[in-house]
């Protein structure tokens, strides 16, 4: 078995505790070809970790250790990672798949595809952003503003939640779509609140604005002009280790309550 263990600097003690316990089994440290890799630190470097690896994800497991940040995708701690390695050399451990977003973008001269873990989005900081969003090709409205996101249910308690959108249980595939400082006057008027839709949509911005950026989670594409952006649930999934009393209340009541 390799793993590999993605990880900052300041986590340099944990790692070292991995490797100890890793070589207690002969499990080989390969951050090249993994079949387990552990993401210490937060969510940010969790979504990192996913990226690093997006081309290999039907291959790789991946665990969490929180390093004191907040870690919604994290169920362990440094305490827990010579259980961690035992369980997984022995194979007795729960993972659970959660489907990527897949964003299919159009450029006047190309075409991107991406994939994200927590939302994809299109904004414009500087200027007012324009766009009509469409469901299944079907106008729902013209929007103005600084922008628009489209996130995961697992994404959900990120950005999304720091937006006001809803936060959604992981067990239900959903899309929600919440605005980034929507205009709201007389001339300008569009949904507001967040709209949570079922996973089986297609959700589309069209007629963009010039000088639009998008955004998946950490990273982004800047073009002169967007065209289009097409956003669904990808056929891929990313495949996360948890502990076998993962509780989704729980997290939520760590995580923004207590």
């Amino acid at each position: 078995m390799r793993i590999g263990i993605n990880y900052k600097k300041e986590n340099q003690e944990i790692l070292d505790i991995i490797k100890a316990q890793a070589d207690k089994y002969d499990i080989i440290i390969d951050n090249d070809h993994p079949d387990v890799v552990f993401s210490i630190g937060g969510d940010g470097t969790f979504l990192k970790t996913v990226h690093k690896y997006i081309d290999k994800l039907d291959k790789i497991l991946f665990v969490g250790i929180n390093n004191g940040t907040l870690g919604f995708f994290y169920d362990y701690s440094v305490q827990d990672i010579p259980a961690i390695i035992t369980m997984i050399y022995q194979g007795e451990f729960n993972s659970k798949e959660q489907p990527l977003l897949e964003g299919n973008i159009k450029f006047p001269h190309s075409s991107k595809q991406v994939l994200a873990i927590n939302e994809i989005r299109i904004e414009n900081p500087f200027h007012t952003l324009n766009a009509d969003v469409l469901i299944n090709d079907e106008l729902l409205e013209s929007f103005r503003g600084n922008g628009l996101i489209v996130s995961s249910s697992l994404g959900s308690s990120g950005y999304n939640k720091s937006l006001g959108g809803s936060l959604i249980d992981h067990d239900l595939s959903a899309l929600e779509i919440t605005e980034v400082a929507g205009l709201q006057n007389k001339v300008s008027s569009s949904l507001h609140n967040s709209l949570v839709l079922s996973g089986n949509k297609e959700i589309v911005f069209n007629n963009i604005s010039p000088s639009a950026i998008v955004g998946y989670d950490h990273l982004a594409i800047k073009e002169d002009e967007l065209l289009e952006v097409r956003i669904k649930y990808s056929d891929k999934k990313v495949k996360i280790i948890y502990k076998d009393e993962h509780n989704y209340i729980q997290r939520i009541r760590k995580s923004f309550i207590l």
